[in-house]
């Protein structure tokens, strides 16, 4: 299991590689140590004071405590770096796609990460390591927890997928403000996992010392980012067609009734035109002294009907 994680304290966890991992204390963060892996909150305080103290350049601590960066992988002189990625947020209470950020500095041999909001993928790399089969290497262990943020963005991903493609299946049922809010959800996304791309890419590209064995599982991971871009894309580009299928619909509706009124109207013009002729009283209303005019009038009035609605059936506008 993960230990507990307090909240006031700026150093969360850290482990020394190797064939037997050995869990760090806080006594253990003196100074730096060749092939460790230090765990920090970025927002408690002490974090940078410690940053400073163990000779971390002020620029890189600027980096590792932003409170919004994006994506980017920053080559920093000989086998030193600083990589900022971004994971899905599966905190409760969170939205998933209110991305959470990680940053790695990888600094005089050990590896420094920072964030503000717990990671399923670091509790996961944490949990390997306190079972004794941790990645042999940091920067394997780099890799390792980039390719679980990549999986939980995928794993996020399928649910939206399914209703979709619901939606795709039955558009009929689907209805504009969901579409809004599965969209913007993943417009969210994409705003990180583009720039993610490109950094993996420029980390590939690197020339750092040990990172040539890890090119492989690091090129698998660049992959899975560029396909869940593509998944992204297509996602939307679905949305986009059937908030267009959506909105022919919504607009034939409008033009039969529309139609539909004008033809109503059209049909009543002339019968509410002789009404109002007949009902003009000067010099005498028509047909006031007969016991008929009205139920010959009436019988008119249903033949210019008829009439009309042939006529019309006709000329095919009914």
């Amino acid at each position: 299991m993960v230990n507990s994680e307090p909240v006031n304290e700026w150093f969360i966890d850290g482990w020394q590689l190797g064939d037997t991992p050995r869990q760090l204390t806080l006594s253990d963060c003196e100074q730096l140590e060749q092939g460790c892996w230090y765990h920090c909150q970025r927002d408690a305080a002490g974090l940078k004071q410690w940053l400073s103290r163990v000779g971390v350049p002020s620029s890189l601590v600027s980096a590792l405590l932003a409170d919004d960066t994006r994506p980017r992988f920053e080559p920093l002189g000989e086998d030193t770096f600083l990589l900022i990625v971004r994971g899905i947020n599966l905190n409760k209470g969170n939205n998933p796609d209110d991305m959470l950020s990680i940053r790695f500095l990888y600094f005089k041999g050990c590896l420094i990460s920072t964030r503000k909001y717990p990671s399923r993928a670091i509790a996961e790399a944490r949990r390997q390591c306190e079972e004794g089969n941790s990645p042999p290497s940091l920067l394997a262990m780099l890799v390792t927890i980039i390719d679980k943020l990549n999986r939980n963005i995928e794993t996020f991903l399928d649910p939206i997928e399914e209703d979709i493609e619901f939606y795709a299946e039955h558009q009929d049922e689907a209805d504009s403000q969901s579409l809004a809010n599965l969209n913007k959800r993943l417009l969210k996304i994409r705003r990180f996992l583009t720039p993610q791309r490109y950094a993996l890419d420029d980390l590939l590209q690197s020339e750092i010392a040990g990172l040539d064995a890890l090119r492989m599982p690091l090129l698998n991971c660049r992959d899975l980012v560029v396909r869940i871009n593509e998944s992204i894309n297509f996602y939307i580009d679905q949305i986009q067609v059937i908030n267009q299928h959506l909105g022919q619909v919504q607009s034939e509706k409008v033009n039969r009734n529309t139609y539909l009124i004008s033809m109503i109207s059209i049909i009543f013009l002339p019968i509410s035109f002789l009404t109002g002729l007949l009902g003009v009283n000067i010099g005498g209303m028509p047909g006031v002294d007969s016991s008929t005019a009205f139920w010959l009038f009436c019988i008119a009035l249903l033949a210019v009907t008829v009439f009309e609605i042939i006529l019309f059936r006709r000329m095919k506008f009914i």
